[in-house]
């Protein structure tokens, strides 16, 4: 497993969410664990390039063909041998949800879905390729694990631990090109279902997962600029929900989530779902997106549309504060 040096995590940041998929995926061979990878015919976005030349018989392209993939993957994965599956978010959720159901779900296939370029960087490509719904279809398949780590250190963390766990896992991969840098140290253990928290405060308590964490961040700083004291937390697993952490938080006035996804059934409904259940919880403000189809524009423009800026964010929760 890498190093996380400094050096480290700022090369997996050039390298993309994409680019660490890749890296993980042959770091991993290379310690000798026993694994296959499948694709959609998407082996170079996903970095599988290296991977394929030098491990053939562990790569299989089934072209552009999803629902076969999972299939495909639920047969190699028959004897426990877990398998990674990719392909773009919106088609690992919604073309393949009737498989994914059956085979991640009900048979429990040993199967790690990637969600590739999730949430609204594909904004460019219109409603048909931009992807704010995943999480809301799959927290409902019984038994399903849900990540979505917001850099490139979480992101290579994440996998290696989906693949060292038995069962079903999706994970939604966000961001441009560059991923963010959340963390610039290593920050220690990465443990699916456990959210980490990125700061302290008294006031509000941010909760985000994916890249636009980063965007949360910035919010924060101009929000202790107005003298607003902001807790952060990194919520990377969404199902299962840490609520051990969300109990932590009912001593503040306001709890926010933040998504690169709908405010229908997404982080900040698995949220509002729990402290519905407590008369003492404190009020939460859902960031994401809103109920409607997406503009076609850039990754920026779709989160600008969308209020999801680090400017957008600290103006929606000032405004919340003052009702």
């Amino acid at each position: 497993m890498m190093e996380m040096t400094s050096k480290n995590i700022r090369f997996l940041s050039r390298m993309g969410v994409l680019g660490v998929l890749g890296q993980v995926v042959l770091d991993m061979m290379e310690e000798g664990k026993d694994f296959y990878a499948c694709s959609a015919d998407l082996g170079d976005p996903s970095g599988f390039k290296r991977f394929r030349e030098q491990y053939p018989e562990k790569y299989l392209n089934v072209g552009i063909a999803e629902q076969n993939m999972i299939g495909v993957a639920a047969g190699l994965s028959s004897d426990g041998t877990p398998v990674i599956a990719t392909t773009w978010a919106m088609f690992a959720a919604l073309r393949c949800a009737d498989q994914l159901r059956n085979f991640m779900g009900y048979m429990q296939r040993n199967i790690k879905l990637i969600g590739m370029r999730s949430g609204l960087v594909e904004s460019k490509s219109g409603y048909t390729h931009c992807n704010p719904q995943d999480i809301a279809y799959l927290r409902a398949v019984p038994g399903l694990t849900i990540l979505s780590p917001c850099d490139g250190q979480e992101t290579y963390k994440a996998i290696w631990a989906a693949m060292e766990m038995e069962g079903p896992v999706y994970i939604r991969l966000t961001g441009d090109l560059l991923a963010p840098v959340i963390y610039k140290e290593d920050f220690g253990g990465y443990c699916i279902g456990k959210a980490i928290q990125v700061r302290q405060g008294e006031d509000i308590a941010i909760i985000g997962c994916g890249a636009v964490l980063a965007e949360a961040l910035k919010a924060v700083e101009l929000l202790e600029e107005a003298g607003i004291s902001c807790a952060v937390i990194d919520m990377h697993t969404i199902k299962p929900l840490d609520t051990g952490a969300l109990d932590k938080l009912t001593a503040h006035k306001l709890v926010v989530t933040v998504e690169e996804h709908s405010i229908i059934g997404g982080l900040g409904g698995a949220v509002a779902e729990y402290f519905s259940q407590d008369r003492n919880a404190p009020p939460v403000l859902r960031l994401g997106a809103d109920d409607v189809f997406p503009k076609s524009g850039s990754y920026q423009y779709g989160l600008r549309q969308y209020g999801l800026t680090g400017p957008q964010i600290a103006d929606s929760i000032q405004t919340k504060l003052r009702e």
